[in-house]
């Protein structure tokens, strides 16, 4: 488990939802994103939630050379809304934005009720900040491990030159013994 599977979507999801009506103009749209900092708005009409317009559909339409002032929000909205309830991991939520291609994905209740929404760049965040997080445990581990290796070697090297001073001594007494080969043992 890593520490990102402790997340569910409803602890990183932004929980501020702007809808407006889908007859409002591109132009008044794009200044209501503006002003709130947002990527994307909800559109609603006759009071349910029916789309979703997002940065990437103001782009398109640019491209196209649409009139933002005559352009309505019904004219340019994605209609198909993909959305998970609040207890998917993130994970999950990855794997949802990838398979619909999406960049915004809606969270929902069991009742319908959209209680929120989040980003791809927002997911990144997220995951980025857990890999710093895991690299700076990885690195004091590798520290530790470097420190395990050092007395590891250390003793290594005491035992090897005991190995040796007794092989010596042997010689020099001219008695063989198998004190040296219970040492490796």
């Amino acid at each position: 488990m890593t520490d990102a599977d402790k997340y569910i979507i409803a602890d990183v999801m932004s929980k501020v939802l702007i809808d407006v009506a889908s007859d409002t103009t591109a132009g008044d749209a794009a200044e209501i994103m503006i002003e709130n900092s947002v990527s994307s708005l909800l559109v609603k009409d006759k009071g349910t939630i029916v789309g979703i317009v997002t940065d990437r559909d103001f782009t398109r339409e640019t491209a196209r050379k649409s009139s933002f002032d005559s352009l309505t929000l019904r004219d340019m909205m994605s209609t198909d809304l993909v959305s998970v309830g609040p207890m998917i991991s993130l994970q999950e939520a990855v794997e949802t934005i990838r398979e619909h291609n999406i960049r915004h994905l809606l969270i929902k209740t069991e009742g319908d009720e959209y209680i929120g929404m989040v980003s791809v760049k927002e997911l990144l965040s997220v995951l980025f900040e857990e890999i710093r997080q895991q690299n700076i445990r990885l690195k004091g581990k590798v520290g530790e491990l470097e420190k395990f290796y050092k007395v590891a070697v250390d003793r290594e090297l005491v035992m090897v030159k005991l190995k040796k001073r007794i092989y010596e001594l042997e010689k020099t007494l001219g008695v063989e013994s198998d004190l040296a080969a219970l040492l490796t043992e």
